[in-house]
């Protein structure tokens, strides 16, 4: 038998894929990137608080969307489900239909913008008090974040990727 721990507080860093290309307001920034939220399956959790170091000093905002995965396991979304439907993330808006949208369980959203200036070479964002319920599939401990740019990034195709780290923070 499962038990909820109250209070506690957890933080769980996700390191997205980035598509090195020249960007846009509305492309997909990256597409699903899973995480666990919980170590126990089918148990859930409250997203209190999102921070982003961008090692790419973009200084941009990004909105974060959160979904549940394809079906009771929490299985990755297909291609066809990506925000791209189907395509690649970097320079393509996003594309995802309705029952796209709804198979994969998209379950919420966080809006950031950057809080604080150039951090020797880096930047931060930081949102707080989100209070965002997050609960994986049935049988699952998983979930899936995407990201989509809401202002026009800098042209980052020569850049290296993997510089952008996301840190979520829960409270179960």
């Amino acid at each position: 038998m499962s038990r909820l721990v109250k209070n506690v507080v957890k933080t769980i860093k996700v390191t997205p894929t980035f598509t090195a290309d020249d960007n846009a307001d509305n492309d997909v920034a990256f597409d699903w990137t899973q995480f666990e939220i919980s170590e126990e399956i089918g148990i859930g959790a409250i997203l209190e608080s999102v921070v982003i170091l961008d090692g790419y000093d973009f200084g941009e905002a990004i909105e974060l969307v959160f979904c549940r995965g394809g079906d009771d396991n929490g299985t990755a979304p297909t291609a066809a489900q990506g925000l791209v439907g189907g395509g690649t993330s970097g320079s393509a808006a996003a594309d995802i239909t309705q029952a796209e949208t709804q198979a994969v369980e998209i379950c919420g959203h966080v809006n950031m913008t950057y809080t604080e200036g150039d951090l020797l070479t880096a930047r931060v964002a930081t949102n707080t008090n989100i209070g965002l319920a997050l609960c994986p599939r049935k049988y699952s401990k998983f979930m899936y974040v995407g990201g989509l740019w809401r202002a026009n990034p800098t042209d980052f195709s020569s850049l290296a990727t993997g510089l952008m780290d996301i840190h979520l923070g829960f409270r179960y």
